[in-house]
């Protein structure tokens, strides 16, 4: 019974780690480098717009 459960814990071990290698195939695909490392979402925007209160207050 161990046995078989080890077989199962490899093989979702494999198919996470092949949906993890495609899915970051598939967004290197989609977006170019800048993109990736560009930090334009979260914080940035929110300052942009004046939503942030620390922003406000100083």
């Amino acid at each position: 019974m161990w046995i078989l459960l080890e077989y199962a814990a490899w093989a979702a071990s494999a198919c996470l780690l092949l949906w993890m290698l495609v899915d970051a195939a598939r967004v290197n695909r989609e977006y170019d480098e800048d993109t990736l490392l560009s930090s334009r979402e979260g914080i940035d925007e929110l300052l942009e717009h004046g939503d942030v209160p620390e922003a406000r207050e100083g």
